[in-house]
């Protein structure tokens, strides 16, 4: 078995879409993208980045897998569900998009990992099955024909069961994957000073930026928790969006690029006092940080809590910084401000990096507790 294209990779035919359970239609359409996407990544080499439909309903407010074996909560979940169609449609539209920029040449190679691909198109066609043994809609009073609540409630369990199962089946392909990659000598590098990811190496950075001697310093404020209070203070920001002009109703509102400024500013108020000479300008808190020893000697040393530097533009010179939430196998989790996920304005962000990009320059971990002030 070794399918080559995008289109034989993806779900042929769609999913079924029950008659009297259109409430639920969008979110089938959301999960089908979502597997499609799992699909993709798993065949383009990249599992790690496949999306975490778990914590989008989390997110959401919605009641996932592990609120199913509650049966008295059938109607109050299903009428959630039903106040979240939008969003259902707005996910499915963001993973189409996202699914329609991996292309054939990605997946040409695809031989890694079949048996998880088949594993999830067993998960798919139990689904398929348990959509199309549907009974039909009956009449109600009001003359309308949709199913019992109990029936759109299995259907929502299966749903939602199956997707948990591709999710566990790509997760475990991720791990296998990274676990065989930190095998090769090399193949996840360590990345020293004046140096960035690339793929399975190092690269020097460019003259663009190089390291210079740095007079920042930092000074601890809250000695307690403040890799705590970091993610606390992250994730406090969640949802915000800007405005014209870069505008941000934030303390870190510059009227400008504000991801350095977003980060700096949650740094700060969790305890970390760094001095940066630009606390707005991603490359001179890289090169602060590599003159501080702050940064760390690989990537996969990550930490909750670290800043993450990234260069989209692979001219060597830092521009976009994050904060790591967590690290998951292959897959950095972040909180990222000034970034969006490719509709709508720009805001404060979850995103999945996978590790081994060539777009990560490095991290940056807190200073230590208790230290006092280093120049």
């Amino acid at each position: 078995m070794s399918p080559t294209t995008v289109e034989q990779l993806e779900i042929d035919p769609p999913l079924p879409r029950p008659a009297g359970a259109e409430r639920l239609h969008p979110l089938i359409g959301a999960v089908e993208e979502n597997i499609n996407r799992s699909i993709l990544l798993l065949a383009s080499g990249d599992p790690g980045s496949a999306p975490d439909f778990a914590r989008w309903l989390d997110d959401k407010g919605l009641p996932g897998e592990d609120d199913l074996d509650d049966p008295e909560q059938e109607s109050v979940m299903i009428d959630k569900y039903k106040g979240r169609q939008e969003d259902a449609k707005a996910l499915r539209r963001t993973l189409d998009q996202q699914n329609a920029s991996i292309n054939d040449s990605q997946v040409a190679a695809f031989s890694t990992s079949n048996d998880t691909y088949q594993n999830i198109m067993s998960i798919v066609s139990e689904l398929r099955a348990d959509l199309a043994d549907t009974p039909a809609p009956t009449k109600g009073e009001d003359g309308v024909y949709r199913l019992p609540r109990g029936e759109e409630f299995a259907l929502l369990r299966a749903l939602l069961n199956a997707v948990d199962r591709v999710h566990d089946e790509v997760d475990n392909a991720a791990n296998t994957i990274n676990t065989h990659a930190r095998q090769i000598d090399g193949s996840v590098p360590t990345v020293p000073a004046g140096y960035r990811t690339n793929g399975g190496g190092v690269t020097p950075v460019s003259a663009a930026f190089q390291a210079s001697p740095s007079q920042a310093s930092y000074k601890i404020t809250n000695p307690d928790d403040p890799v705590g209070s970091t993610l606390e203070l992250a994730r406090s920001q969640l949802g915000l969006t800007e405005g014209s002009g870069n505008r941000v109703n934030a303390p870190y509102n510059i009227n400008d690029a504000w991801c350095a400024s977003f980060a700096s500013w949650v740094w700060d108020q969790a305890g970390y006092d760094v001095d940066w000479t630009n606390k707005n300008y991603v490359p001179a808190i890289w090169n602060d940080a590599i003159g501080m020893g702050l940064n760390r000697d690989s990537v996969t040393q990550a930490q909750p809590g670290d800043l993450i530097v990234f260069d989209w533009e692979g001219d060597g010179t830092p521009d976009h910084i994050g904060i790591v939430e967590s690290v998951n196998g292959g897959t950095i989790s972040t909180i990222e401000g000034n970034t969006s996920n490719g509709n709508g304005p720009d805001g404060v962000l979850r995103k999945e990096r996978a590790i081994n990009t060539g777009n990560i320059v490095g991290v940056v971990k807190p200073p230590p507790t208790g230290s006092d002030v280093r120049v």
